[in-house]
């Protein structure tokens, strides 16, 4: 473990949004210095050593996080392999960061929690979704306060064209690399849970309308993972919840990314593509919120994650969020809308 503030990070698999946000996000962060990274090829690894000034590039990563030189492991997998890196780490003396999403079913997310558990000293955090930024503190400020009133009802659509290319297979595409994982439900699920709390029950239905593929080399290639979900339940709270989510909405003026919070004295809308928060007391109409600047929070996961990391090493309480135990919760809901939509019943995920 290195000392007086320098925190040494070791990356596993640096691909678009360790490119995009967590490499540029941590060279800002004085003192916080990326020593390795390893990618699925050499090739790969170098090409991110080379655009970020890494000092070395790994084949093996086990050999990576057994490394006595480094604080803290990146893991930017797909979620197949963030069971077995994350528990690698922790039981290496790692502080882990993981990206979203969690972990192929609740089984693996369970195994995580249980390795985080086993090591309290070391800092265990999942990407949030860009969703939560700026504006939640705001929103949770409104809802605690009291300004829509009882909260009735939350609507949730998650829908654009992203499945519709029949000549491209993602990872997102295929079980085998994103387990139980359904278009955009798991991170979305992450954001319900922080705003407006969990379900008590769920019902779900599915669809995988475009059931095969060919991929890069024109081979078939069969989807297991639905298209279009469609949930509804019952949160903790109380309220009603609907969501919709669907990636194969062929035209442009369709799809949405957003959520509606009814209340009885009011409604409050998040528009995720325009940035927009809208906000309507009963008997208006809904108008752009005045958000003020101190309850809006920026992009800052890299230095969250830095920070906490920091104060775990000098002995000191740490908060992230995201952490393990919240991904459990949401990875709880995955699996929920999984079984609902095979059993025809409704499910209570806290009971998985």
């Amino acid at each position: 473990m290195s000392d007086q503030g320098l925190i040494r990070v070791g990356f596993i698999g640096a691909g678009g949004i360790c490119r995009s946000r967590h490499l540029p996000g941590l060279a800002k962060i004085a003192g916080a210095e990326v020593v390795a990274v390893c990618n699925r090829s050499r090739t790969s690894g170098e090409a991110v050593a080379r655009d970020f000034g890494i000092p070395e590039v790994m084949d093996d990563w086990r050999k990576l996080i057994a490394r006595d030189d480094l604080d803290a492991i990146f893991i930017g997998t797909w979620p197949y392999m963030h069971r077995e890196m994350s528990v690698a780490a922790l039981e290496a003396g790692k502080h882990v960061f993981c990206q979203a999403r969690m972990a192929m079913d609740v089984a693996e997310a369970n195994a995580m929690c249980a390795a985080a558990k086993a090591h309290p000293k070391l800092v265990n955090m999942i990407c949030p979704p860009p969703h939560r930024m700026p504006f939640e503190p705001f929103v949770r400020k409104t809802l605690a306060d009291g300004v829509l009133g009882q909260v009735t009802l939350v609507e949730l659509y998650h829908s654009g064209g992203g499945n519709l290319d029949c000549n491209s297979v993602t990872w997102r595409e295929q079980a085998k690399y994103s387990g139980l994982q359904v278009l955009a439900m798991g991170i979305c699920a992450e954001t319900l849970n922080a705003w407006v709390g969990r379900y008590e029950t769920l019902m779900a239905q599915t669809a995988t309308p475009i059931a095969q593929k060919r991929d890069a080399d024109g081979a078939t290639v069969d989807i297991d993972i639905p298209q279009v979900a469609t949930i509804t339940g019952t949160l903790e709270s109380g309220a009603l919840i609907v969501e919709h989510h669907a990636g194969t909405i062929a035209d442009k003026t369709t799809p949405r990314n957003q959520i509606t919070i009814y209340g009885l004295e009011g409604t409050l809308r998040h528009d995720f593509f325009s940035g927009e928060v809208l906000l309507a007391k009963a008997g208006e109409e809904l108008k752009p919120a005045n958000v003020p600047a101190e309850l809006r929070r920026d992009w800052m996961v890299e230095a969250d994650f830095i920070d906490a990391v920091r104060a775990a090493n000098a002995g000191k309480a740490w908060k992230v969020s995201p952490d393990f135990d919240e991904g459990l919760d949401y990875m709880r809901k995955v699996e929920a809308v999984h079984r609902s939509a095979a059993e025809g019943r409704a499910i209570r995920p806290a009971d998985l």
